[in-house]
């Protein structure tokens, strides 16, 4: 009943019983309070009132978007059954008991017991074996509860020991919902009540995708799969390596890249007018037609051979006349031609400005591809036949230059609709992943880590489809797994990813792909948070040296690489070097022109080093709030709200240090707002610890009291990830004892937070330095002046090489030191 409290209090959704309190009464009887359901039990709701399959369907996805808020909190159900969910008189599903849950980290132990809990008939085949569970393991319940909502019937009763779940379909006696049944819904429950857990649905979100996809009317991937989809074709854009060569050669390797990939589609036109000539005299009339319309294709790529052709001949000695050339300016040329020419008809000029837009998005110019990009969309949209192709080659390459200008929400709005437009064509399942891919890094960009992961996945399954391995694809997909575990903290997983996605590139990736970038920032990223710190900082400079080569220095990759180098350095305790990757980043931005959102997260950045390192605490001040004037005003963008909650407690920061605490409580409210608008739990942990340290300094010790007795609770309570915030919390109940007059408690609380930031990856040798001059301050107090000045011995040295002269942290130190030392 413990556990059940503790898991219960976790988990917060409209479709979980909710845990009000629980504990150990005088009697020594443990209780547990929970919401009382009124309501009916599931069977008993559907003979009591008869829903349509759509409506079953819908009360099924309520109760998977239930089990999968319990699996993002790492809690595994293990009993999903029909007596276990309760139906309310509006027909929404309450999921019950939590006895046998068990929390993921311990899962593998539970399943070691000597009892092995399960509800026969609806327990998965890994829970009968007494092996490992997972989530796979409420993929199965979920997939039992669905043949009896299905069916109407008890699997319980249908369903031998080891026997394996029947189709729901052959249990039915009506023709017409057998009927129904047959074909995609069988296969979604004997998907998830597959006998081994890799055959079922990899989690709960897959499983209830493919029930909207049958319910939208589209195919469901528990159908696909197999030699029996047609044959299917293959489309690849490879990225273009570009060297530190002259830089108009790398505009005309660029151009005959594209030139070739029009020969090419000339040539297919052409063939396919070959094979309509050949066609018998019963179709002569559409043999003709076919062949009009691919001689007009191979028109169209002549014509925008020639025209792209032509650009290349103001690159010949006779027209450069000495000028130098670059490659911005023969694509600037290029469009300022093509925007006078109204000879073309409109088709071939929109294919001439998605080449342009192409090239322009791997000269990293996104505004310059942006103006092309838009130009072929009008005349698509205006004045050329509507050609499914140059669509998706359109709506492809906005989305890349939306996704350089830090546009996410914009990018994504445009993916989804190539997704559409693949998925309603029948896309090779290459390019489907592809697309899915982009959607997911897009939205990891935008701080949407739940559809990140979602679309990964997608991509994961569309590969899995394809005829052939494509390992270079999955390794990069891999990587994007990594993103997402590293935002939730699960660091095993993180680098569970990683090494799969560098075991694949190994033989995948030619050394100079540009992917190894992306390998190395990631690396660089889990190394860091691992407490990993040499590795870390040769993985960021290996990506800084990637993306000097590859890219150069006006792009948005080298600015993403300078800023995580910047962050790095900080956390360990270089902030002077820090500041200096923080300015070229700041520099990048400027020249690229990109959105001053961008720019605002790089103050941001900054400020924070000033405020919590460097101790320039008005700088910090100035840095914030120009930031937060640069950040639109609104509220529905996670990766803003996230922004926008580090600039409010920099802020905040720097104003208590300051003494300014009005100031300070007003900006920690804002951030807790903005945080709050995004749910994310650390981030509104560590603005409680924000507050606590404010309150202490204001001397206002009873509600800092209460706020830290929350925090503790919040800490014991909540995800694994959370104990990384125990050495803070242990040190504010220092300084809060020693406000409190306190001193002995004062000094067993600092030694021990001491003892746990030692071993804690997320502290670095300032963090610690500081709180070895606050040990010293209690000493003082408790008359333990020669403890007090060891401290101050292992401190003062690391605040002189990490900050500079005249911060207040190392200013104290220095001077109580001397006063040790009289």
């Amino acid at each position: 009943m413990a556990r059940e409290r503790g898991l219960l209090a976790s988990l917060d959704h409209p479709c979980i019983a909710r845990y009000i309190d629980g504990g150990i009464g005088a009697s020594g009887q443990p209780y547990l309070l929970m919401d009382y359901i009124e309501g009916q039990s599931l069977h008993e709701h559907l003979a009591s009132a008869p829903a349509s399959p759509r409506q079953r369907l819908e009360l099924m996805l309520a109760l998977c978007d239930a089990v999968q808020h319990a699996h993002q909190r790492l809690v595994l159900h293990r009993d999903l059954k029909p007596s276990n969910i309760m139906v309310r008189a509006d027909g929404s599903p309450v999921l019950l008991d939590f006895g046998i849950a068990v929390a993921m980290s311990d899962a593998q132990m539970a399943a070691h017991t000597v009892t092995v809990a399960f509800t026969p008939g609806y327990g998965a085949p890994e829970q009968l074996r007494g092996e490992n569970v997972t989530t796979a393991t409420d993929v199965f319940g979920l997939g039992a509860v669905l043949f009896d909502l299905l069916t109407g019937r008890k699997l319980s009763d249908l369903r031998g020991r080891d026997a394996p779940v029947p189709s729901p379909s052959s249990r039915v006696d009506d023709p017409a919902l057998r009927s129904a049944l047959r074909g995609d819904l069988d296969r979604i429950v004997l998907t998830a009540c597959a006998e081994l857990p890799g055959e079922r649905y990899a989690t709960v979100a897959a499983l209830a995708d493919d029930l909207r996809r049958y319910l939208e009317g589209k195919p469901v991937l528990a159908a696909a799969g197999g030699t029996s989809y047609r044959l299917r074709k293959f489309v690849g854009r490879h990225r273009l390596a570009t060297a530190a060569t002259a830089v108009a050669l790398i505009g005309a390797g660029l151009f005959v890249w594209r030139l070739d990939i029009e020969r090419q589609r000339a040539l297919h036109a052409e063939h396919a007018a070959q094979i309509a000539r050949a066609r018998s005299e019963r179709e002569a009339s559409r043999a003709q037609a076919s062949r009009l319309h691919a001689e007009r294709e191979a028109a169209h790529a002549e014509a925008s051979r020639r025209y792209l052709a032509s650009v290349l001949i103001q690159a010949s000695p006779d027209n450069a006349r000495g000028q130098p050339l670059t490659a911005s300016g023969l694509l600037s040329g290029a469009a300022a031609a093509l925007q006078a020419d109204r000879a073309q008809d409109p088709q071939t000029r929109a294919i001439a400005w998605l080449s342009i837009a192409e090239v322009y998005a791997e000269l990293n110019d996104p505004r310059a591809g942006l103006r092309a990009a838009d130009a072929a969309m009008a005349l698509l949209d205006q004045g050329a036949k509507f050609d499914a192709d140059l669509r998706d080659r359109q709506l492809s390459i906005r989305a890349i230059l939306l996704t350089l200008l830090d546009q996410h929400r914009e990018a994504m709005a445009v993916q989804r609709e190539q997704i559409a437009l693949r998925e309603r064509d029948g896309a090779d399942p290459v390019d489907l992943a592809k697309a899915y891919s982009d959607f997911a890094n897009a939205a990891a960009q935008s701080a949407d880590y739940a559809s990140a992961r979602d679309y990964t996945q997608r991509a994961l399954a569309a590969l899995d489809r394809a005829a052939t391995p494509q390992p270079a694809l999955r390794a990069q997909m891999s990587l994007g797994l990594v993103v997402v575990a590293l935002q939730a903290q699960d660091l095993a997983s993180a680098d569970r990813y990683l090494g799969e996605a560098l075991s694949l590139a190994k033989t995948a990736w030619k050394p100079d792909d540009p992917r190894w970038y992306q390998a190395h920032m990631d690396g660089s990223q889990l190394r860091r948070l691992q407490g990993r710190h040499p590795e870390s900082l040769r993985e960021a400079e290996q990506a800084l040296r990637i993306a000097y080569l590859v890219y150069g220095e006006r792009s948005r990759y080298t600015l993403e690489a300078e800023n995580s180098l910047a962050v790095l350095l900080n956390s360990m305790g270089r902030p002077q070097a820090a500041i200096e990757h923080y300015e070229r980043a700041y520099a990048i931005g400027e020249q690229l022109d990109l959105d001053p959102t961008l720019r605002a997260k790089l103050w941001t950045n900054l400020g924070a080093v000033y405020a919590e390192s460097t101790g320039d605490y008005r700088r910090a001040i100035a840095l914030e709030t120009a930031a937060l004037a640069l950040m639109p005003n609104t509220n529905d963008e996670a990766h803003l709200n996230t922004a926008r909650a580090k600039a409010y407690v920099t802020r905040a920061v720097a104003h208590t240090e300051l003494g300014q605490f009005a100031r300070a409580y007003a900006d920690l409210d804002a951030a807790d707002a903005a945080a709050q608008a995004i749910n994310e739990p650390m981030t509104l942990l560590g603005i409680k610890l924000r507050r606590l340290r404010t309150l202490i300094r204001d001397r206002r010790l009873e509600p800092a009291q209460r706020l830290l007795s929350q925090a503790m609770r919040t800490v014991d309570t909540g995800p694994k990830a959370m104990q990384n915030f125990k050495p803070s919390l242990t040190v504010l109940s220092a300084e809060l004892a020693s406000a409190r007059g306190e001193p002995e408690l004062a000094a067993e609380q600092i030694a021990q937070a001491l003892a746990s930031a030692g071993g804690n990856p997320g502290y670095s040798p300032l963090m610690i330095a500081n709180a070895r001059l606050i040990a010293a301050q209690i000493d003082v107090r408790r008359g333990q002046r020669d403890s007090a000045r060891e401290y101050l011995r292992q401190a003062v040295p690391v605040l002189q090489a990490l900050t500079t002269p005249g911060t207040p942290r190392r200013s104290e130190a220095e001077a109580l030191l001397r006063q040790l030392s009289d």
